[in-house]
């Protein structure tokens, strides 16, 4: 009887240190996953602030100055306030220094008549300016850099545009591919995206039609970035029988 007091005592203890163990592991188990689980959300909430100047904004100018009023051209250099964009600064900063010191003025210039000066802007005769623009969408920035020619025989015409479009949270440059693949399109939708665009836009003069679309498309200079609605935009040169320009279409 003894024995068997003894026996049942021993299989009620054991039972109870295996559903004890059972129910610790468990415990611990689920703090474990629910703790990770925790953690891995708080990384991802967490977001490393990659600014060089913690108390400027992701793009800002510095060196302004009025080149000329008349002619509403202006002198900035741009900052892009992530460390990933230190070398592009400073690419950038020396364009615009050598553009800046290859201006050439009209009072330098020889045997120039009031005839042959269509614009006289400020005494300058020829030089290469920029202008900038820049957005701001979720974790992306973008900015656009718009190049011109300004000449006093012809006023302003356009150049080229620069564009570049950052993952701030990540401090990484990102190429064409790499938003062509984020929104899900490729060079020939692109293609075919601006000519859409460019034939509802035609227009005829003496019969000859004004954009030469073919030929922008096939000699296809362009540019990405994001724009502050979330868009995919490509910029681009526009070729025509009259003066080619800048245009974007949201792709």
């Amino acid at each position: 009887m003894e024995n068997r007091l003894r026996n049942k005592l021993g299989f009620i203890m054991f039972f109870f240190v295996v559903f004890a163990l059972l129910i610790g592991g468990f415990i611990y188990t689920n703090y474990t996953i629910n703790e990770k689980k925790y953690e891995s959300r708080k990384k991802k909430l967490e977001t490393v602030d990659y600014r060089i100047d913690k108390k400027k904004d992701y793009i800002y100018y510095i060196n302004e100055e009025e080149l000329s009023s008349d002619a509403e051209i202006d002198y900035k250099d741009v900052v892009i306030n992530l460390e990933s964009a230190k070398v592009i600064n400073e690419a950038l900063e020396k364009e615009n220094k050598m553009y800046k010191e290859n201006i050439k003025y009209i009072s330098d210039q020889p045997d120039l008549t009031e005839e042959i000066i269509k614009y006289n802007n400020n005494n300058i005769f020829q030089m290469t300016f920029r202008d900038y623009k820049n957005y701001e969408f979720g974790k992306y920035i973008s900015l656009v850099i718009n190049e011109y020619n300004y000449s006093c025989y012809s006023d302003v015409t356009f150049n080229k545009s620069i564009t570049y479009v950052f993952n701030k949270d990540e401090n990484k440059l990102l190429s064409d591919d790499d938003l062509l693949n984020m929104y899900s399109t490729n060079i020939d939708k692109l293609k075919e995206k601006i000519r859409e665009y460019l034939s509802s836009k035609q227009s005829v003069i003496d019969e000859v039609e004004v954009i030469k679309i073919d030929e922008t498309i096939d000699n296809l200079e362009y540019s990405l970035y994001i724009n502050e609605y979330g868009k995919l935009c490509v910029s681009l040169l526009v070729k025509t029988t009259q003066v080619d320009y800048n245009e974007i279409v949201e792709v």
